[in-house]
């Protein structure tokens, strides 16, 4: 006998009980592991999430009120023959923000940098901040930086104060000493923009280099936060809702991505070629009809891909940074929340998971779960993809769906080898030998086979099953039925006997009826014991030819 055939038979000798709750102690603490560490799973998770995100049924329709004035290739090619390159000079952005805000919009979201002066045309910087100063419903945005530069900083609330989360009325913010916080951002470089409307508009990607997630809003280490450029937007439309996000006492500290609630396509919201309504605002003619901004939430950004405000999102491998603003605005506006369930609880469902298959096999069989090997998944990840169709929160099972898998094949692979441990006669000359045959109305194929050998691995443990090989490859069936529900357990006279009390009761309740413990002359082999068997059997089906 090689290495790998002892390896098996000990395998295959392993108590059943042992080995399943063995293999849900393993993958238990795997879960923990994967969840809390290793995060080994979490890329499977984000390359299917996607999948179901593009092939949602139920999807939000975008708010009729967004609308975007886009600097796309043909504006920039447009508008180059007078002022050059981008950036413009910002007497053009000036021009246009002048005539959006005459229409008295809902909101004007800007989301263009004013990080530095233009030294090439101050009379631009000049006009831009005149006209954010006269601006009454512009919102600014700033770029955050890292978190950990914020001691480092000189920044503070008094510096930007349209920056900061509004705070509910009567909220007591935690107790840090008396120290003010600083925070470590791009701050705009005009004035008037700096004593607007602030929030920051960074889109902070997972591991992968995707935006799946948005962070609204950024505690600080005083216990108070900065806002994104959307509660901006959303302080301005719906102060109530706003009110919801003002940070509490009990508030956690550190930052929080949300799951963003995309559209249907990266592109789901009308644009405005910027160019055409520069035209419009200087009394030209533009080349497509310009709609109202009365009422509307206009964003200003950028789709021209030389600009590089691009950048991979679950709909597209390169979605516009303006349309994903346009987005979470719209979730904000629209209180489109989408939320995950917390680590320990994905833990906690798939160890529950591995629990429920454990005590499935221990009352049934591990047959009875050969249909759940790829339904049980499928089903688990059916349950995460509903969840993305409309509701509110997103039931991760990938992991479960994962782990249930591998369990199962572990468990139908261990219960190969049980079958052929049990199923090999032990044929040891100087032991006498006994056989005792049963037949079943139907075949033994895997479940009964697995009750019979629970039987064996209790009160007879010494001896072992004769059997036809009863595998079904689909969609073959047997090609032998009439043989395959006959059966025989063989082993030591004294051990077989013995046995017969506690084995009997299980044995009628899979067959239907048996013959006479035999015992075998010694010695036996293979070949010989296999036509002990079959005449064995031959005599036990003939009963009902020959009744008498």
């Amino acid at each position: 006998m090689d290495i790998w055939q002892r390896v098996t038979n000990r395998l295959g000798a392993l108590p059943a009980r042992r080995v399943t709750w063995g293999l849900v102690l393993t993958f238990s603490v795997w879960a923990l592991l994967d969840i809390f560490v290793f995060q080994l799973s979490h890329g499977i998770t984000q390359s299917s999430f996607d999948a179901m995100v593009r092939a949602r049924v139920v999807v939000a329709k975008p708010d009729p009120r967004i609308i975007i004035v886009d600097i796309d290739e043909a504006s920039l090619a447009r508008m180059g023959k007078e002022f050059g390159r981008w950036p413009w000079p910002r007497d053009t952005l000036a021009t246009v923000l002048e005539h959006i805000e005459r229409q008295t919009p809902l909101a004007i979201a800007w989301d263009i940098v004013f990080s530095d002066a233009d030294r090439l045309s101050p009379g631009g910087d000049a006009a831009f901040n005149e006209a954010a100063a006269r601006s009454r419903h512009s919102h600014f945005p700033v770029v955050r930086l890292p978190q950990a530069n914020d001691a480092a900083s000189q920044l503070t609330r008094e510096a930007l104060p349209g920056l900061w989360l509004a705070t509910e009325p009567g909220a007591v913010a935690p107790s840090t000493g008396g120290k003010v916080a600083t925070v470590a951002l791009i701050a705009p470089a005009l004035p008037a923009v700096a004593g607007s409307r602030l929030g920051y508009n960074n889109g902070y990607v997972d591991p992968d280099g995707v935006l799946r997630r948005y962070r609204y809003l950024d505690p600080l280490a005083d216990g108070h936060a900065i806002q994104s450029l959307p509660l901006s937007v959303l302080n301005a439309i719906n102060p109530v809702a706003y009110r919801a996000y003002a940070i509490r006492p009990e508030a956690a500290m550190e930052p929080k991505n949300e799951l963003i609630a995309w559209r249907h396509r990266a592109d789901a919201y009308p644009r405005v070629p910027f160019a055409d309504v520069f035209a419009q605002a200087e009394g030209g003619k533009p080349l497509a009809p310009v709609p109202a901004f009365a009422g509307k939430v206009v964003i200003i950004g950028a789709t021209a891909p030389s600009l590089h405000d691009i950048h991979p999102t679950p709909l597209s491998a390169m979605q516009a940074g303006v349309d994903s603003m346009a987005t979470v605005i719209d979730n904000a506006l629209n209180q489109r929340h989408i939320r995950e369930l917390p680590r320990w609880l994905q833990a906690a469902l798939a160890i529950a998971l591995c629990v429920g298959l454990a005590l499935w096999v221990q009352f049934k069989s591990v047959a009875s779960l050969a249909p759940a090997l790829l339904a049980l998944p499928a089903a688990l990840l059916a349950v995460s993809y509903l969840s993305l169709n409309g509701f509110s929160w997103f039931i991760d099972l990938h992991l479960a769906a994962g782990l249930a898998l591998l369990f199962l094949a572990v468990l139908r692979f261990w219960s190969t080898l049980r079958r052929a441990y049990w199923c090999t006669p032990l044929l040891r000359p100087p032991q006498a030998l006994a056989i005792w045959t049963w037949e079943r109305s139907d075949a033994w194929l895997e479940a009964p086979l697995d009750r019979l050998i629970d039987a064996l691995e209790r009160h007879a443990p010494g001896c072992r099953i004769v059997i036809q090989d009863t595998s079904i490859i689909w969609p073959n069936t047997l090609r032998w039925p009439e043989l395959a529900c006959c059966m025989a357990l063989v082993g030591p006279h004294d051990a077989l006997v013995a046995a017969r009390a506690q084995l009997e009761p299980a044995l009628k309740r899979l067959a239907r009826r048996n013959s006479e413990i035999q015992l075998l002359d010694l010695p036996t082999n293979r070949k010989k014991l296999a036509n002990v068997v079959v005449s064995s059997w031959s005599r036990l089906q003939n009963r009902d030819n020959n009744p008498d």
